[in-house]
């Protein structure tokens, strides 16, 4: 719990539901009431501040209802614990906000309260009035006492004052907006030089290396291995080929038996000698396949139709099996090949995977030394496109690209430095130094640039001003927050404990 109450998170204040109106609608609307108030069980300290059972589950379902609709998602143990760690951390940052409003000499008075409550559309009856029985049902059901419930709505409001006073320091002027524009919108032209590493599954690795490896970096072979699982952990296949004769899903009794006389002159002519590859490429009307001979490559149960699965996995590799009905129409299905399940633990995998752990690096080092020898020639004033043509390499030329835009190259993938590297270049220049995306290597340069239009920037101009300064304000509370929250923690002032709910 430390781990999480330590990771610090982005303080998006439009998630911190304060106050009761959300509370309010759960409670009436969705789940009912919860019952638990009155439970001592204390599950987060914070200060002077205790919170139990009944309020952990109140935060809690606000949080669920903000996630929506997650269905059987809630039985996931993982979804579960995420949910869970997201209402502690609203507890603490409530009650870390209100101390430091009180701190500060800031107060909520009775008038605010009842304002508050007031002003509750879920306790207002059909005429639009108070309801004095809704009110006390609540607050008897969820909080035990009133003076439960008024202090933890003096605390949310407390924590909300707090808020905005922080939220009032961060300031973004016209220009300061209008220059992050200006950058955002910049556009570029590139061409790259992608390098892949090329293993070579021959290369020497001494077993000692091997042996160093899964002592030393055992958590790199383990990451390779769930990595390769579809390799390690493989169910039956079975690679086949069909000819589809296509029986639509309203065909008449008719049009069924057509269809079958058809795929039974296919059979015939096979079996009279004829390939069925010949045969499928000139009837079979999956387009698909129907060029390929029929072929479907390998594949698992659960990836085809049930009726052509069924009828494939009973068939023994080299038999022509006999015609049947799907949802498509009539298969006639040839089974090329088996390849029975694979499961191969860890233990019996990871010295392999050591060694392709070590091959695959030396790869990569092998061809940084040649991209660095590459950027070298850049160096000494050869152009990208004359080293790319030297060696016989593919130059790939980019479109426009904007600053703000997907950070993705074209054969490389999501490369954000390579792209501020070539923002920072002018039009002919290189960087003489591979980037580095994807297992690949890359050489870039720039061959245009553009700055970002005016017109663009002014219709734009509020809206980035808004950005930034929400995300400033964002910035200013978390920081601040989690600075707080350390200081308690070292203090030994926040205790988070949830084994009463969580029977451990």
């Amino acid at each position: 719990m430390l781990r999480i109450l330590r990771g610090g998170q982005r303080w998006l204040t439009a998630l911190f539901v304060i106050g009761i109106g959300g509370v309010f609608v759960l409670f009436l609307g969705l789940q009912g009431p919860m019952n638990l108030a009155g439970s001592t069980s204390r599950l987060v300290v914070v200060g002077p501040y205790e919170f139990d059972v009944a309020d952990f589950e109140r935060v809690r379902q606000r949080r669920v209802e903000q996630l929506g609709n997650l269905g059987d998602q809630l039985d996931n143990p993982a979804v579960r614990d995420s949910i869970d760690n997201l209402a502690v951390q609203e507890m603490v940052d409530t009650a870390l906000l209100a101390l430091a409003a009180e701190d500060l000499g800031l107060t909520v008075s009775k008038r605010e309260i009842e304002q508050l409550l007031l002003s509750a559309q879920a306790f207002r009856d059909d005429s639009g009035r108070f309801d004095r029985d809704t009110y006390d049902y609540y607050v008897e059901t969820e909080y035990g006492s009133e003076a439960a419930f008024i202090e933890d709505q003096r605390r949310a409001l407390l924590s909300l004052k707090m808020i905005r006073l922080l939220n009032g320091l961060p300031q973004v002027s016209e220009g300061e907006a209008r220059s992050a524009l200006r950058r955002e919108l910049e556009e570029v032209k590139i061409a790259t030089l992608v390098l892949d590493p090329e293993v070579d599954a021959e290369a020497e690795v001494s077993d000692a290396a091997v042996a160093r490896a899964l002592e030393e970096r055992a958590a790199d072979v383990r990451a390779l291995f769930a990595e390769r699982a579809d390799e390690y952990d493989r169910p039956e296949q079975v690679r086949a080929r069909h000819i589809l004769i296509s029986v639509g899903r309203d065909a008449s009794e008719d049009e069924v038996a057509a269809a079958r006389t058809r795929v039974d002159a296919a059979r015939a002519r096979i079996e009279a000698g004829e390939a069925f590859e010949s045969v499928a490429e000139e009837v079979s009307e999956d387009a698909g396949s129907a060029l390929q001979g029929g072929d479907l490559g390998f594949f698992a149960r659960g990836q085809m139709v049930p009726d052509f699965e069924n009828a494939a996995f009973a068939i023994e590799p080299g038999e022509l099996g006999e015609a049947v009905l799907s949802d498509f129409g009539w298969h006639l299905i040839r089974v090329e090949e088996r390849e029975e399940a694979r499961l191969t633990p860890y233990e019996d995998a990871r010295e392999e995977l050591a060694r392709a752990l070590l091959q695959r690096e030396a790869a990569l080092e092998a061809t940084r030394q040649r991209a660095e020898a590459l950027g070298a020639r850049l160096v000494a004033g050869e152009s990208l496109e004359e080293v790319a043509r030297a060696e016989a390499l593919d130059l790939e030329r980019s479109g426009w690209l904007r600053r703000g835009g997907p950070a993705a190259v074209a054969n490389l993938g999501p490369s954000p430095e390579l792209l501020a590297a070539a923002f920072s270049l002018e039009p002919g220049q290189s960087a003489p130094l591979p980037f580095e995306a994807g297992g690949r290597l890359a050489l870039v340069q720039t061959l245009d640039k553009r700055p970002a239009e005016e017109t663009d920037v002014e219709q734009r101009l509020e809206a980035k001003r808004d950005t930034l300064l929400a995300a400033k304000r964002d910035a200013r509370v978390g920081s601040w927050v989690n600075e707080r929250r350390e200081a308690l923690l070292d203090a030994g002032e926040l205790v988070v404990d949830l084994s009463p709910i969580r029977g451990s």
